[in-house]
């Protein structure tokens, strides 16, 4: 039994359903997915299941399998500027589980012979309305009234993930670069960079010969005067990355060479959260 294909309905078919899946999951995953990179990524995995098409021959499960993952693979780290390591294979699954539940329901609606144009498009952007809405609700009731946002962290092409408190009571300045300033955790700052550059920096204070080290200065390193809650003054070792953004219910805040000051005590932040943002960030 024959059945034609139409490789242009397949196409753009598979195009707008990764281009959802993308979208949805850096959503969920706060990445910082830029649209036209999304678009084609989104591009390539439609060429790629239309290629699957138009192979003359059958090809064997274990190929395709791995045909899938590097489709895979390369769409996330495009989308999202991501290179190996834990984020990178968590929006992989990510991806393979929202194409599971949004595919499901695409073929629970094709087997009813309901599927047009019109009613694709309409699901299309009702499933993306609904995840979308879903999600902002979720992050909403979780972190909302905690104070606590997701805060994605950038430095030299590394990124990191954390979570910041938003004290109102934090108005730290930087006098020279006039930026507020957040206080972020020792250890979380040494998975950004490197354990081994993160001591180099704390012993700046009595080994100032550190400063030659090119690695050092590119995190303009430098000490802020402040007062602690009891109104003793005091130094903390700031240092300048490339950005990071805060995930808050209603926007993206980018922050462009963010200032942060280095707290050698976890307990000062608390467990939940890596940095604590300053209260002039969120205005």
């Amino acid at each position: 039994m024959y059945q034609n294909i139409y490789i242009d309905i397949v196409f753009m078919t598979n195009f707008l359903m990764d281009y959802m899946l993308l979208r949805l999951v850096g959503k969920f995953l706060h990445l910082d997915g830029k649209r036209l990179r999304c678009v084609l990524s989104a591009a390539f995995g439609s060429f790629v299941s239309c290629l699957f098409l138009c192979v003359p021959f059958k090809i064997i499960f274990p190929a395709a399998v791995l045909i899938h993952g590097g489709c895979a693979f390369f769409m996330a780290s495009f989308a999202f500027r991501l290179k190996k390591g834990g984020l990178l294979a968590k929006t992989i699954l990510a991806l393979y589980f929202t194409a599971f539940v949004v595919g499901g329901i695409y073929q629970a609606l094709e087997t009813e012979r309901t599927m047009t144009v019109k009613t694709f498009l309409l699901f299309v952007a009702g499933i993306y309305g609904a995840f979308y809405t879903l999600g902002c609700a979720a992050e909403t009731f979780r972190f909302g009234r905690r104070n606590i946002y997701p805060v994605t962290l950038k430095y030299q092409g590394k990124i990191q993930q954390t979570y910041g408190f938003f004290d109102t009571g934090n108005f730290l300045m930087d006098p020279v670069k006039k930026q507020p300033v957040s206080v972020i955790k020792q250890e979380l700052l040494g998975s950004l960079v490197s354990e081994e550059l993160v001591k180099k920096l704390m012993d700046i204070r009595d080994k100032p010969e550190g400063l030659e080290n090119t690695e050092l200065v590119s995190l303009q390193p430098h000490f802020l005067s402040c007062r602690t809650a009891d109104g003793k003054k005091g130094l903390l070792l700031a240092v300048v990355l490339d950005e990071f953004l805060i995930q808050t219910p209603g926007r993206v805040v980018h922050v462009g060479k963010p200032v942060l000051a280095i707290t050698s005590e976890p307990s000062a932040l608390g467990e939940e959260y890596g940095i604590l943002l300053n209260s002039r960030l969120l205005n």
